[in-house]
């Protein structure tokens, strides 16, 4: 049987969320934690896995751009990056089919168009989406972000484990963007007083990203997951881990994405990785370690 496959990694933002919103610069790093699709030619088009609007959107994306609108294709989708929990699985997820699917066809998209497909692919879910998720997936390594300005990579000086750590409580980005903006409000000049800091704090992360200073890096994610808590989107279960995470020897850690629930991420040297993935899992979280990626999107036969 005739098939493609491809892969595609979830991402994590390091610094910046929230703050990003109000024109301040973001910092996001692809993960080790990939989606991977298998296209194959059949009789009537088939999904094995999680069949959503988005992945119908990607099908027919992938299938317009070889010219082979409403033909029968069939996907197979496999993953060890959780959804709806804000490590970018649904930008993965598009990446991955329309690479595949394409690649059955023959036809290898640009990084650049792949990117705009996946975009559009993913207004599915998000009505206005940044680009951060599937320039990372794309791309992989790490980027810069900051609205009005585009996405610009970041070499990374070094490499670095993150340990994921999964609250399992449901998150709702929306809600925790509606509290910051009454939060900013209510206190503009304590609000502009801590945007200020998460641009030097981005700043000095980029810098330390760049020169592979991990022990740097971690301090800055601590005090960046200060702001965020300041801010009211941290929760009693995304403390539990952080500070868990922290006292088992992470170099840093903090709440990654909306807050509210979800995730969040320690910085860890090798020699401390069980340590901390153990302290997660027994303060009540589904740890992960999720490596850097600094490969985007893969291409090969199944």
């Amino acid at each position: 049987m005739e098939n493609f496959t491809a892969s595609a990694p979830g991402k994590v933002i390091l610094f910046g969320e929230h703050f990003v919103v109000y024109g301040e610069p973001a910092i996001a790093v692809a993960l080790d934690l990939r989606v991977e699709a298998t296209a194959y030619r059949c009789e009537k088009s088939i999904v094995e896995g999680l069949r959503t609007p988005l992945v119908e959107r990607a099908i027919e994306e992938a299938l317009r751009f070889v010219n082979r609108s409403g033909e029968a294709v069939c996907v197979r989708l496999r993953s060890n990056l959780p959804i709806s929990v804000g490590l970018g699985s649904s930008a993965a997820t598009a990446v991955a089919v329309i690479a595949s699917i394409t690649g059955l066809f023959g036809v290898k998209p640009s990084r650049d168009r792949l990117f705009r497909m996946a975009l559009e692919v993913e207004k599915t879910v998000h009505v206005n989406p940044s680009g951060i998720d599937p320039a990372i997936s794309v791309n992989g390594g790490a980027i810069l972000y900051r609205r009005g300005r585009g996405i610009e990579p970041i070499k990374l000086g070094g490499d670095f484990t993150l340990v994921i750590g999964n609250t399992g409580v449901p998150r709702s980005t929306g809600a925790m963007v509606e509290k910051v903006r009454l939060f900013a409000e209510n206190h503009p000049r304590v609000m502009d007083r801590l945007r200020a800091a998460a641009s030097s704090i981005a700043s000095e992360a980029l810098e330390a990203l760049e020169k592979g200073d991990v022990e740097k890096l971690g301090r800055l994610m601590d005090v960046n997951h200060g702001l965020l808590e300041a801010i009211g989107v941290s929760s009693l279960e995304l403390e539990r881990l952080v500070y868990a995470a922290r006292r088992a020897g992470a170099l840093g850690a903090k709440l990654t994405g909306a807050g509210g629930g979800g995730c969040m991420v320690a910085l860890v040297a090798g020699k401390r990785v069980e340590a901390v993935v153990e302290a997660i899992r027994k303060a009540g979280g589904e740890p992960m370690v999720a490596p850097i990626s600094r490969v985007g999107v893969l291409y090969g036969n199944g």
